[in-house]
């Protein structure tokens, strides 16, 4: 069900009209939360294919000084490295663009905007495939903000997931800031 879903919503991402008006909207809903630019490091991704567009997102934290932090693929797993402008960036793993630099301690990651394919209510999410996060997300410490991005028709009622899935706690659309409903840990 997950790769059929995957195949779907990334087919109409692709001739998603709206992606750039609508990345903007997402980026200033993120914005207008004055709580997050209280935080002190911020990892994001560098958007491909029609994500949501993170770039002006990037030069407006590194423009308030903040720690900004890029995902760099290694092997099975992906390292998060410091950078101080988007002018060093190399193509990477699947033709996305990687930095290169310093590594940094997961646990010094405030809040993490984690790519997806589509949310669910819950905070759920379909990733790509290869479950990078899916591995990544469990180095974080407990309270980084976890914040996921999507155009409105990524964002579905429910989606199937594992037990060892880690929801995000906010989901934003260019519509909505939607605090999600996450399980508690028994």
């Amino acid at each position: 069900m997950k790769v059929e879903l995957r195949k779907k919503l990334l087919a109409k991402r692709e001739i998603y009209p709206n992606w750039q008006e609508d990345s903007n909207k997402i980026v200033n809903n993120f914005l207008q939360n004055s709580d997050f630019l209280n935080f002190k490091t911020f990892m994001l991704y560098y958007p491909h294919r029609k994500e949501v567009d993170s770039v002006p997102l990037i030069r407006k934290l590194l423009q308030e000084k903040k720690t900004v932090v890029l995902p760099k693929v290694s092997g099975q797993d992906i390292k998060p490295i410091i950078i101080k402008d988007l002018d060093n960036l190399i193509v990477g793993y699947a033709g996305i663009k990687e930095p290169v630099g310093i590594q940094i301690d997961t646990q010094d990651i405030d809040i993490i905007v984690v790519p997806a394919v589509a949310y669910d209510k819950e905070g759920y999410r379909i990733g790509y495939g290869k479950g990078y996060y899916d591995r990544f997300l469990p180095k974080l410490r407990k309270d980084t903000v976890k914040v996921g991005f999507c155009y409105d028709f990524q964002l579905l009622e429910k989606l199937p997931h594992d037990l060892h899935d880690i929801q995000v706690d906010l989901i934003i659309t260019p519509t909505q800031i939607l605090k999600t409903k996450k399980e508690e840990v028994k």
